[in-house]
């Protein structure tokens, strides 16, 4: 592919150590590294291939790297499918609550004409409200969320490039 066809995204390196978790036995990113490529990645455009540059005036650990870039993906991954559970969990019990309410009001209401000024039918409408909300703000959220992970783990090319030592390519 020729670079009109990638997203680039450069990250400049002063300190190799400051890339990384100190907290971490394992090769791991620190937020600040983690939030950059995420806020990068998120505003590319999906056919394009993603290409990180790690620009540094000193070699780098390079494997080190890409397997901190690796675990940073797994970790997404896993983070990703646990908010997109707890979403589509909420989406249905949003949707069960709020018709049960609706659909209660209206059975009982015949019987007892003060139920349509209860909190009950207001309750059902703002569950589902809340649902309707899901469906057309999270989800498509969660769709460029897999997207971004998915173009990530596959698309991939990550270059170094040293001050007066060239560039050096995945």
């Amino acid at each position: 592919m020729n670079n009109t066809d990638q997203a680039q995204i450069r990250l400049i390196v002063d300190d190799e150590q400051t890339l990384y978790s100190k907290f971490s036995p394992e090769d791991e990113f620190n937020e600040s590294v983690k939030s950059y490529i995420r806020s990068k990645i998120t505003n590319k455009d999906s056919a394009k291939e993603i290409s990180l540059t790690v620009i540094s005036q000193k070699p780098l650990d390079e494997e080190r790297f890409r397997t901190a870039v690796a675990n940073w993906i797994r970790d997404e991954k896993i983070s990703f499918k646990v908010t997109e559970k707890n979403t589509i969990h909420r989406l249905f019990g949003l949707l069960i609550f709020g018709s049960i309410m609706i659909l209660i009001c209206l059975f009982l209401e015949k019987r007892i004409d003060v139920l349509k000024y209860s909190l009950l039918p207001i309750m059902g409408s703002l569950a589902l409200s809340r649902a309707a909300s899901i469906l057309v703000l999270d989800m498509p959220a969660i769709r460029a969320q897999r997207w971004m992970l998915n173009e990530m783990e596959k698309r991939k090319v990550i270059t170094f490039e040293y001050e007066n030592h060239g560039i050096e390519s995945v």
